[in-house]
């Protein structure tokens, strides 16, 4: 199976493996990209990422936040693959619109949704214009099943063909580490982090455990005794941050997309407690006092008894990290999740060429 993989992200073309950077941000020639490593068998994948000549991207993602010069380089290729797939709307829409005015629609064209389409927004302006766009596409993946029932309410088309999988990591890549644990509690992100919310939460605790926001962007960063903000740092150096942690804590705003997931997913395959807000996104993979914690996005109050429990109970986030680990491993690592869409890829191919004979 030929298949061609548009993302919405660079991705560095490398000579060998590189341990600093998150494996879907690089590539290395003759070697399978990202979670397709997992999976056996005659699979080739060609990537186009999301830059245009001249950097063109930058002035299209301002202007109508879609990849336009992405969709017509896909448009132009897809003949010769077997399966077209684009990871975000933005990569997939200006693909499938031109799909539809054209008339054609060979070969099939999977969309993984990680945006929830429009950012889950329901305006009708919006609705009707990506319902149109979208109309021809094969198969739609998501990362969270609240989004199936949004498809239903708004977009029935991509609904009658839109499956659930849940989202993997790669459990030999994250995985505990024996190093001192620091009395410091972290929260890993370099957006749609609710920060000002955790520090005021963390600052009438008045505790001397720090409390680290690791990825807060400059124009961001928030003065509070305890609190430290550090820039964005490479994937190697996040693990280490995490390890030394506590716990995690992910202050994540109530939206309908797959947000924050890959962090918390991370952070629980290296064996630390999660504390983070019950959305959508968060609850196919996450159960209060079972394998982690969770708060009522937006509630300080709330947020801030969770924090107090967990930072006077030690033992309990230490054993929360254990089941956490144990619950990614058995559910939500990247060779299952590599399997689950390789049978929905096949599915989509096939689907495409019972209906051509």
């Amino acid at each position: 199976m030929r298949i061609l993989f548009c993302v919405n992200w660079e991705v560095e073309t490398l000579s060998e493996e590189n341990s600093t950077k998150f494996p879907p941000d690089y590539r290395n020639p003759g070697k399978p990209y990202w979670f397709f490593k997992h999976l056996k068998g005659d699979l080739v994948v060609d990537v186009i990422d999301c830059r245009g000549p001249g950097r063109v991207d930058r002035l299209e993602r301002k202007l109508t936040h879609v990849l336009i010069t992405q969709g017509l380089q896909a448009y132009c290729r897809q003949r010769n693959y077997d399966l077209v797939v684009s990871h975000g709307a933005q990569s997939g829409m200006v693909l499938s619109l031109l799909r539809r005015l054209l008339g054609n629609n060979v070969p099939p064209h999977v969309l993984f949704d990680i945006g929830c389409v429009a950012g889950g927004r329901s305006a009708s302006w919006i609705v009707s214009t990506t319902r149109y766009a979208l109309r021809p596409l094969s198969m739609t993946m998501c990362h969270s099943s609240h989004q199936l029932e949004f498809y239903r309410q708004y977009f029935p088309e991509v609904a009658e063909s839109a499956y659930f999988v849940p989202l993997g990591v790669d459990t030999e890549e994250f995985r505990p580490r024996e190093c001192i644990v620091e009395d410091q509690i972290i929260c890993v992100g370099y957006a749609k982090r609710d920060w000002n919310l955790l520090v005021s939460a963390y600052a009438d605790l008045k505790t001397p455990t720090k409390l680290i926001l690791l990825g807060i962007p400059a124009s961001m960063q928030i003065h509070c005794p305890g609190v430290e903000c550090v820039a964005r740092v490479d994937i190697e150096r996040m693990r280490e941050f995490i390890s030394r942690s506590r716990f995690v804590v992910l202050p994540l705003p109530q939206r309908n997309d797959c947000l924050g997931q890959q962090t918390f997913l991370q952070a629980m395959a290296l064996g630390k407690c999660v504390l983070t807000s019950d959305i959508p996104a968060v609850r196919d993979y996450v159960s209060h006092d079972v394998n982690g914690f969770l708060y009522t996005a937006g509630n300080e109050k709330d947020l801030q008894r969770q924090l107090e429990r967990l930072l006077k109970s030690p033992d309990l986030t230490t054993e929360m990290g254990h089941r956490a680990r144990e619950h990614v491993e058995v559910c939500f690592s990247e060779i299952t999740m590599a399997q689950r869409i390789r049978g929905l890829f096949e599915a989509a191919v096939g689907r495409s060429v019972s209906r051509s004979t």
